[in-house]
């Protein structure tokens, strides 16, 4: 049976980096071939760029080697293959891309002092080809995957992860791919995580049922919260706010219905007492002098409103913010 053109080559329709060395291969049927050439062009202008010559071999792969290629080029590669009685068979063209890797560079993490913790990376890639997606990945200190973000089409490339473990150590990896679809990684970075932990109470309720049974429940619910600097507790159980303030970012939702009761002692007018943050607002708690009130700022889609508790004397208050359907109330009482 005469030599038959090769086929199904290996590059055809992918992206490569040409710092690595890239494998051609291709399929043939027909005689066996017994010598090969490859050849490869820049499609826009057909300008030779890679020509390995004949070789004499029966192997249907051949290494470029690295660099063989420019970078940053649509590529189109052609193989000739001859039998023993000198016949040949020319391949069609198939084009490919060369680009480089991305490459991801993570910003230093060092020791993470809270739960909550705003991962962030940056994309660089040599021929300045846009970023099509990128993922972030969260391993634990036995490099098992425990955690991942959905995969994003934009950037900042910033993945924020909740519920870090104090004296836990684990891995981020950013991944990256570029337009022309070439995939980049940051690697697996190490940090550690340390904080100081107030004790925490779980209401537990215990009921009889029939045939001499008792059921137990309770329900436990976690808000992440950050401090500007290193937080300090009093009595292990109150947070010292009186030169700091405390941000809900992470399990609150300011457009949603929500109860929360606090306690204030020997607080500090005119400052924001509490931050309530969420992806649709804000609210913020000050406290003022001039009508001793309790003021909470509102401002949730692009809408701002302005709430007042009744007027409040004294060194220790307990105040209750609650939210139903949209309506706000703010009251409290002195301790």
């Amino acid at each position: 049976m005469p030599i038959q053109k090769p086929y199904n080559i290996n590059l055809k329709g992918n992206t490569v980096d040409a710092k690595d060395s890239i494998k051609v291969s291709w399929q043939s049927s027909g005689d066996m071939s017994t010598a090969f050439e490859v050849r490869i062009y820049r499609n826009q202008d057909n300008n030779l760029i890679y020509d390995s010559g004949r070789i004499t071999s029966f192997a249907k792969t051949y290494p470029l080697p690295a660099f063989a290629l420019p970078n940053g080029y649509e590529m189109k590669v052609q193989v000739t293959i001859w039998d023993s009685g000198n016949n040949f068979a020319v391949s069609d063209t198939e084009i490919f891309q060369t680009s480089s890797r991305p490459n991801v560079l993570v910003s230093p993490i060092g020791i993470v002092s809270s739960q909550s913790y705003e991962f962030s990376a940056s994309y660089i890639q040599s021929e300045d080809v846009p970023l099509r997606s990128w993922i972030a990945f969260l391993y634990n200190k036995d490099k098992t995957l425990i955690s991942q973000s959905n995969v994003r089409t934009s950037p900042p490339l910033v993945y924020l992860i909740n519920y870090l473990k104090s004296g836990s150590s684990y891995f981020i990896e950013f991944q990256v791919t570029s337009n022309k679809g070439a995939v980049g990684t940051s690697g697996l970075i190490p940090f550690s995580v340390s904080y100081l932990q107030p004790d925490i109470s779980i209401n537990l309720e215990a009921k009889n049922i029939k045939n001499a049974g008792v059921q137990l429940s309770w329900k436990t619910i976690q808000i992440i919260g950050n401090t500007t600097k290193q937080p300090i507790y009093l009595n292990a159980e109150k947070l010292d706010l009186r030169d700091d303030v405390f941000t809900f970012t992470d399990g609150f939702h300011v457009d949603k219905d929500f109860t929360l009761k606090l306690w204030f002692e020997d607080i500090k007018s005119y400052t924001d007492l509490l931050v309530l943050k969420g992806q649709n607002g804000i609210m913020t708690l000050q406290y003022w002098d001039e009508d001793q009130r309790f003021h909470l700022f509102r401002e949730v889609y692009n809408y701002r409103s302005h709430y007042a508790s009744q007027p409040l004397t004294g060194s220790g208050y307990f105040l209750c913010i609650q939210q139903i359907g949209g309506d706000m109330n703010i009251f409290g009482e002195v301790n």
